[in-house]
């Protein structure tokens, strides 16, 4: 039940980074031969696009979510979920874990599809070269996944957006201005230093995103445990 309820709540914001994905492939795939942009530079891009992917799902702590807009404190069906007989601990994993899921479920999607459209793609590297530029994009979102998991618990949901892009924003500029070494940086990471361009998983990029991703979930987890809603 907590999962189809969670799934009731979410399953329509799968569309809005799934469209903008798509628009970024759109916009930089080859025509007559050429890419729009160079590799890296597209890739580039689709990865900024991507992050509204784990953004969008994060979730709102044990709120309710609304389907299409961000609202303001607690509406819906909290009360009940909070009333129901389980663990916050087990109502926040199932949520957490089916965010996670969605994300990954987009990513296989928009992949798949991609290169079925744009065959050009699969020239650019192999077929494992694939699997782990899938495997950067899911490691790598999951830092900004769990920052945005840790906001939904004390700020309102329009609050929890704009933070949350602000830190994507300012991740890139850091990245962009030298300030972040570029085997941390997980922008190069999903761009040009991606395994599709290095034929190589950036694990440094991986290893601070899934670090810094685990302890905002556990301090999440602790804040949903102590907050009296």
């Amino acid at each position: 039940m907590l999962w189809y309820k969670a799934w009731l709540e979410t399953r329509w914001r799968m569309l809005l980074p799934a469209g903008m994905i798509f628009f970024a492939l759109f916009t930089g795939h080859q025509s007559k031969g050429r890419l729009h942009f160079g590799p890296g530079s597209m890739l580039g891009v689709v990865g900024l696009f991507w992050l509204t992917a784990p953004l969008t799902l994060a979730g709102s702590g044990l709120r309710t979510e609304a389907p299409f807009q961000a609202v303001k404190g607690l509406h819906g069906s909290t009360y009940f979920t909070l009333s129901l007989p389980v663990s916050r601990l087990r109502l926040f994993a199932s949520r957490t874990a089916l965010g996670i899921l969605e994300t990954a479920g987009i990513l296989v999607a928009v992949c798949g599809i991609a290169v079925a459209v744009f065959p050009e793609l699969r020239g650019l590297a192999t077929a494992a070269d694939g699997f782990r530029y899938m495997a950067t994009l899911l490691l790598c979102s999951l830092g900004y996944f769990g920052f945005s998991t840790l906001l939904s618990t004390f700020v309102d949901q329009q609050w929890q957006v704009l933070i949350a892009v602000g830190t994507i924003f300012l991740s890139l500029w850091l990245g962009v201005s030298g300030r972040l070494p570029r085997s941390l940086d997980m922008f190069a990471a999903m761009g040009p230093a991606s395994p599709l361009i290095n034929h190589a998983m950036p694990w440094g990029a991986v290893a601070l995103s899934v670090g810094a991703g685990i302890v905002f979930l556990l301090a999440a987890l602790r804040v949903v445990q102590a907050r009296q809603y």
